[in-house]
């Protein structure tokens, strides 16, 4: 069922864009013109009222019928929020959603490289896992792309950036020095403490494109088997 109101926004459509007079308008839609005319006899405390509303939810974007309407009551004005519902929906009035903050992406220091040598590409990651009390704990893995083998691991319950550097100069010291190094977009990973170091160092950073994890499937290969063999 077709509210007055909304007939009446109708009637006014229609004598702004059709050659025809408001009371053939209202006979078109059904709408008496008592009922018409009525709308322009609203009370000067309701047309205050909306005015407020509308001032509210323009100096508030976020804010919903609801939060409008607490507004008003602290304002000491009494207003029912089915009411303010209706008017701010009249009005067009909606809520404006907060936009996702973008996720920080590494720069890459070279292209995509398959590794065809030992010590050409290694890789490292996390892998979340808990322990038989339920406590929540971080496994950082990292491994040569070309051998597969496993180079050095971190288990803790927090690791930081400073944690992730001491393992790859743990490896380094076993192993030799990586031409590049592959890895997600983690914050430990694009800190610019590590972009930093690995860059004193000579190695190459490559990060996979954010939300992509087969372009590192090599390590998430091994979370697989680590996962089963632990």
């Amino acid at each position: 069922m077709v509210s007055p109101s909304t007939k009446r926004r109708a009637v006014d459509a229609m004598v702004g864009t059709v050659p025809c007079t408001v009371a053939e308008g209202c006979r078109a839609l059904g709408l008496a013109r008592s009922s018409y005319y009525r709308e322009s006899k609203k009370g000067a405390k309701k047309k205050s009222m909306e005015e407020r509303i509308k001032e509210i939810s323009e100096a508030n974007l976020r804010f919903g019928y609801r939060r409008v309407g607490h507004a008003l009551l602290k304002e000491g004005l009494q207003v029912n929020v089915k009411a303010v519902q209706r008017v701010r929906r009249q009005l067009g009035l909606g809520v404006v959603c907060r936009q996702r903050k973008l996720r920080r992406a590494g720069t890459s220091t070279s292209l995509r490289r398959r590794a065809s040598r030992p010590n050409e590409v290694w890789s490292w990651d996390f892998v979340a896992d808990q322990t038989a009390r339920g406590t929540r704990i971080r496994v950082l893995t990292l491994l040569d792309e070309y051998t597969r083998e496993w180079l050095g691991v971190r288990v803790d319950w927090s690791i930081r950036a400073t944690d992730v550097k001491g393992v790859l100069e743990s490896a380094m010291e076993k192993y030799g020095r990586p031409e590049h190094i592959r890895s997600d977009n983690g914050p430990e990973f694009v800190a610019h403490e590590i972009q930093t170091w690995l860059k004193a160092e000579g190695i190459g950073a490559m990060y996979i494109t954010p939300g992509s994890p087969w372009e590192n499937g090599y390590i998430e290969s091994f979370h697989g088997k680590f996962r089963v063999s632990v």
